[in-house]
């Protein structure tokens, strides 16, 4: 028994080895073609599922997009809304289950802020941006470290959706692709 676990532990290779083009490629994607660097290869890679929330935090977590993407002159989407809350989820999906919990707990403290603050009768998710923005930044100037580290983590997943999307890149001006050529540039020294 023993040695046919030996014998099929020689067939597969447990490190990755040096590609012939000088890159570091796993056993799985060496036979692959090297990508490219386009913003949306067609490489294969299939994205996680967005994880699965009820619709209460799917409206609390819109409110909260609603009040964190920067107003016009910025960039205003279409589906802006719909584009951030599927990343988000995504990216819900490659977190670990305990931190993805605590997202989406923070989410609901969040969304229920108004009430506990007494600034307003309604959950955030109700409020319009410019009642819903400055309570934002009042709780990531709190004194309470546990309230600034919520706001920290949504306002840090929320704006790097936003300013992921094509269309920001395109107003800002900015594309990745010299960026990541660079990188790879210097990878490769």
């Amino acid at each position: 028994m023993s040695a046919q676990i030996l014998l099929a532990a020689e067939k597969v290779p447990l490190f990755r080895e040096e590609d012939p083009s000088g890159i570091r490629r796993s056993p799985k994607t060496r036979s692959l073609p090297l990508g490219t660097l386009k913003r949306h290869p067609e490489d294969g890679w299939v994205l996680a599922d967005p994880r699965p929330m009820t619709a209460v935090t799917r409206r609390a977590l819109r409110g909260l997009i609603r009040a964190l993407c920067p107003p016009p002159p910025g960039p205003v989407l279409a589906d802006l809304e719909d584009r951030i809350e599927l990343h988000v989820r995504r990216l819900l999906q490659y977190m670990l289950p305990a931190v993805a919990f605590g997202f989406v707990l923070a989410v609901h403290i969040v969304d229920l802020s108004p009430l506990w603050r007494f600034v307003a009768r309604r959950r955030l998710q109700h409020l319009d941006r410019p009642r819903a923005e400055p309570l934002l930044t009042a709780m990531g100037q709190s004194r309470s470290r546990l309230v600034r580290t919520m706001i920290f983590g949504i306002r840090g997943i929320v704006l790097s959706s936003f300013y992921d999307q094509d269309e920001v890149h395109v107003a800002m001006g900015w594309s990745p692709i010299p960026f990541l050529a660079d990188r790879v540039q210097l990878r490769q020294r």
